[in-house]
């Protein structure tokens, strides 16, 4: 079943950055990586994608529905992590939780308790959350994007200061997710983690798509997905990553 299509999509800034004639699909089970220097348009994309942002051109389809008609229904089923985690401060992590939860229908307060527990926050549910370290706050934002238990997962570069234990917990939690069908759009610096987790890579510079492919094919072509993106950006020798 395929989930995400994109087809042409545009989104242009003032300063033209963003992306350009982006053409991806994802489909259930899948994790589509992004990889791509800083002001490449991967977050710009992501939040096109789920009507964050208004597309200049293109054609966007989430579970079949376009996210300029459908967009409530699109948000009942897709959990978002885009650049800084909208958390409450001065509220708990479980207040946070239940207050997150409100927005999708069918919500069970009950599996706050739980949640916490998945991202490794039990012991800190009653702590405010402008206490929490960077990493804790990722851990809690990944949290609130499983609330609808969701048929979508878009996170962007989730594991940004998370220590060692975080990041496996995450990995493990997206594993989890994709065996169930759920489908995960990521993006990442770290080359390594794409290894790990992602079915499929898409090459993104200058907001244009490079190339598409599956990690096993990367991987056999060029050894590992840095090789890989290096080569893509004619970069390898020169230290950019």
């Amino acid at each position: 079943m395929t989930v995400v299509r994109i087809d042409n999509l545009t989104k242009k800034y003032a300063n033209r950055r963003g992306v350009e004639k982006l053409s991806l699909e994802i489909e259930a089970g899948q994790v589509l990586g992004l990889l791509g220097p800083n002001g490449s348009g991967k977050t710009t994309a992501m939040k096109a994608i789920v009507g964050l942002l208004s597309r200049d051109a293109g054609e966007v389809s989430l579970f079949g529905l376009d996210p300029a008609e459908h967009l409530p229904a699109i948000l009942a089923r897709t959990g978002c992590m885009i650049e800084s985690p909208g958390l409450y401060p001065y509220l708990t992590a479980e207040q946070n939780l239940r207050l997150t939860g409100r927005f999708y229908p069918g919500f069970d307060t009950d599996a706050v308790g739980a949640l916490l527990d998945e991202v490794g926050l039990l012991p800190q549910r009653r702590e405010k959350v402008r206490r929490f370290s960077m990493g804790m706050k990722q851990r809690l934002a990944l949290a609130a994007a499983l609330l609808p238990k969701p048929d979508l997962l878009v996170l962007d570069e989730p594991t940004n200061g998370m220590d060692i234990e975080g990041a496996a917990l995450f990995r493990e939690i997206v594993r989890r997710e994709t065996a169930r069908g759920c489908a995960v759009l990521l993006s990442s610096h770290l080359s390594h983690e794409m290894e790990q987790l992602c079915t499929h890579v898409a090459v993104l510079q200058g907001g244009v798509l490079l190339d598409t492919a599956s990690v096993p094919e990367a991987l056999e072509r060029y050894g590992s997905l840095e090789r890989y993106y290096l080569k893509l950006n004619n970069s390898e020798g020169r230290g950019t990553a």
